[in-house]
């Protein structure tokens, strides 16, 4: 996976597409590992749902 900023390679497992160096710069330290654990956790728990998605393939979770 790569950084959608600066497009350098992302070695762990992390549900963002946005490397440390990247993410500290754009929302700070703290907020960006907020951010990450929030993302993370959400991932874990199935409740992400990726934005850059097809939209025939996004899941029609909580429409009428």
């Amino acid at each position: 996976m790569r950084c959608v900023y600066c497009k350098s390679e992302i070695h762990d497992n992390r549900s963002m597409e946005i490397c440390d160096r990247c993410g500290v710069n754009v929302w700070g330290a703290k907020m960006f590992s907020a951010i990450r654990q929030a993302t993370d956790e959400a991932r874990d728990n199935n409740d992400l749902c990726r934005t850059n998605m097809n939209p025939e393939e996004v899941p029609n979770v909580g429409k009428s």
